[in-house]
């Protein structure tokens, strides 16, 4: 005789999917109907109680009589704390009340009440994974009690719905694609929903779900005896979301997309093609940089999928051809980030903040070629992670050489307007808000185009407390860019810079 252990507990096989889903629908829409645009009341308790009997129904009723009664009971005494007045306690009670009841009167087996308690405190926690779950799981077994049509459809969802996300992106990357979108009225579809309607019903359908479709235990299973054989493994739960079918539509859909937004970068940015009225390069430029980077970087995620060990590459021949043509599209994308980041910055000056998206476009553009070459080598996925590795400490250890503040100062004193450059006016107060007197050598070499940085100048030449000008306690403090910057100071002292400029005046 053995003893059932706690792990020998299997979860019952959950009811058909269509019912809860339904029972869900109806109290989302009574929620809607009651809460909607409206001041919270009586409508509280009965949406509570409506909820609390579907609930019990949908589940069946398990506990002894004795328990249903002492339920029934709490129930209807949390309802009349909400009956006599709604506010935050009375809430608290009532759903706490109703909770417990669906819990109590469902349960197949003896818990204690902290227990239960504690399940009842995690069901607004456990409702989005558990709906998320529950909807996954019920398409693995789809074959079983779906048409063919139906899971064909399914493998419409990714495809379309990355390509909705791929859309959006390129809709604020590319003005031309966000007027033609724009044209498309959506007054009638946005009257019947709105944000927060749908908020509401997401947020009610995720608090419910775990009560309204409940896991309960069954009895001990006995465990196969040992060479009684292996099972085939089931399908996964990508099969029909990310399976050869969906790959397949959406790298067709991808491709078609992508070259639209490349054509057009080929036309308008490359090109030099007149833009529509009140739009010029440097707006068309800085709508693209940073959305078409997150492009890439999804696209890169999509492929990675796509070409996973045993995955749909491996059973279509039409997969691996789109796949490299969609990373060389990519690749192309990052390209023009690039250029229209340069542009902007032409337009606009160097920050910070644009230097890092150099770098950072540069990161991308050289990790999708590495999956380009990964493809096409058919080099392992544990190849790519170590070269994207490689390619990311080596960047971050060139960064340690490069003296940003300098670098933005310099670029921005060559071609701002009053050095006779075709980008903006030098603005002073960003160099003097990055707060490092690394930037002084590049302006002070033009003191003559910038006389008001010359009471900028003193205040860093002359502040005592600073770290930049003030002489190490120690050899230990020493470094190489502040053993520079202080022989600069040395060989060029403010009475050098003071007399040269008024020489020039």
């Amino acid at each position: 005789m053995s003893i059932a252990t706690a792990s020998d507990f299997e979860l019952a096989p959950p009811p058909p999917l269509v019912t809860p889903l339904l029972l869900a629908a109806v109290c989302v829409a009574l929620a809607d109907w009651l809460f909607y645009g409206w001041d919270v009341g009586i409508s509280w308790p009965l949406f509570l109680g409506v909820f609390g009997v579907v609930a019990v129904a949908g589940n069946g009723v398990a506990a002894p009589r004795k328990t249903q009664l002492i339920m029934t009971a709490v129930f209807i005494a949390g309802l009349m704390a909400a009956i006599e007045q709604v506010d935050f306690l009375s809430i608290v009670v009532s759903t706490l009340a109703t909770a417990m009841f669906v819990i109590a009167l469902t349960a197949r087996e003896t818990s204690s009440w902290q227990r239960r308690l504690f399940e009842v405190a995690t069901v607004p926690f456990r409702g989005p994974f558990r709906l998320a779950g529950d909807l996954f799981g019920a398409l693995r077994h789809m074959k079983a009690w779906t048409p063919e049509w139906l899971g064909s459809l399914v493998a419409w969802i990714v495809p379309l719905g990355i390509f909705a996300v791929f859309l959006a992106l390129f809709s604020s990357a590319n003005p031309l694609i966000e007027h033609q979108l724009m044209r498309i009225d959506l007054r009638a579809l946005f009257n019947l929903v709105s944000a927060p309607r749908v908020l509401l019903w997401l947020m009610v359908a995720c608090v419910i779900w775990p009560l309204i479709r409940r896991r309960l235990p069954r009895k001990p299973a006995r465990r196969p005896e040992p060479g009684a054989g292996v099972v085939a493994a089931e399908a996964t739960d990508m099969d029909y979301l990310l399976g050869v079918q969906a790959v397949l539509r959406s790298l067709v859909l991808f491709n078609a997309l992508f070259a639209l937004q490349s054509g057009l970068d080929l036309v308008y940015l490359w090109g030099g093609a007149a833009l529509p009225d009140g739009m010029g390069h440097a707006e068309y430029a800085h709508r693209g940089a940073y959305p078409l980077v997150a492009t890439a970087l999804l696209a890169a995620g999509f492929v990675l999928v796509a070409m996973r060990p045993g995955g749909p590459a491996e059973q279509s021949r039409w997969i691996r051809p789109l796949v490299l043509l969609w990373t060389g599209q990519n690749i192309l994308l990052v390209i023009s980030s690039i250029f229209r980041l340069d542009l902007y910055i032409a337009a606009f000056s160097l920050t910070y903040l644009r230097l890092a998206a150099f770098i950072w476009m540069g990161l991308v553009a050289a990790g999708l070629l590495l999956i380009l070459i990964q493809i096409i080598k058919r080099r392992s996925l544990s190849w790519l992670v170590d070269a994207n590795a490689a390619t990311l400490a080596l960047v971050l250890y060139g960064c340690c050489f490069l003296n940003a503040p300098w670098l933005v100062a310099s670029y921005n004193v060559e071609h701002c307007r009053e050095v006779g450059g075709s980008g903006p006016r030098l603005d002073m107060r960003y160099l003097e808000s990055l707060g490092s007197a690394q930037t002084l050598p590049p302006v002070e070499a033009h003191m003559a185009q910038f006389p008001g940085v010359l009471p900028f100048s003193r205040e860093y030449r002359t502040s005592p407390d600073r770290q930049y000008f003030s002489q190490p306690g120690n050899w230990r403090g020493w470094d190489f860019r502040r053993w520079r910057l202080e022989r600069y100071f040395a060989n060029t002292p403010a009475e050098r810079l003071t007399s040269s400029d008024a020489s020039k005046g």
